[in-house]
């Protein structure tokens, strides 16, 4: 594949990503529930939410880029918070974003939460594919990792 075929998308989702999160932290809709009980709840998760992007990002290390294509000479991490999801940085993302959204009652920044949940979803997807061909152990971590939320939920055979 050519490079400016794996760099299109990898640069397309991250000014996808950056437009919605711009949009949920710097567009104030006045259209709003009534969310006085949730203020706390809000705030809980964007604080997690921000802990989480940090704590991801540490355990990235030298490995941390905002494409989906993972860095040359970069390694898998499957330890701290990868233990438990395989896209940490992604769900702590979407944790603070529902978090704004719980707090301040938006329904606009409901809506962008929703669609940056997608956005990502379709970003991991992209970005699994080089790391299962970077990392023959990626798709073994992957069979037993979940992908954002660290339930997983066992049918029965």
């Amino acid at each position: 594949m050519r490079d400016f075929e794996r760099k299109l998308p990898s640069w397309l989702f991250v000014a996808a990503q950056m437009i919605l999160l711009g949009s949920l932290i710097f567009i104030d809709y006045h259209s709003k529930f009534d969310v006085r009980r949730f203020i706390a709840l809000g705030t809980f998760c964007e604080i997690l939410g921000i802990i989480g992007i940090g704590v991801s990002a540490r355990g990235l290390g030298k490995s941390l880029t905002a494409m989906p294509v993972p860095k040359l000479g970069g390694e898998l991490s499957t330890g701290g918070l990868y233990r438990f999801v395989r896209h940490p940085m992604y769900a702590s993302v979407l944790l603070f974003s529902f978090g704004m959204a719980l707090h301040s009652g938006y329904v606009f920044r409901y809506v962008v939460t929703g669609l940056l949940m997608i956005l990502l979803y379709f970003k991991s997807v992209y970005e699994e594919k080089y790391l299962a061909q970077i990392y023959p152990e990626y798709l073994k971590y992957a069979g037993r990792t979940p992908r954002f939320i660290p339930l997983r939920i066992r049918r029965r055979k």
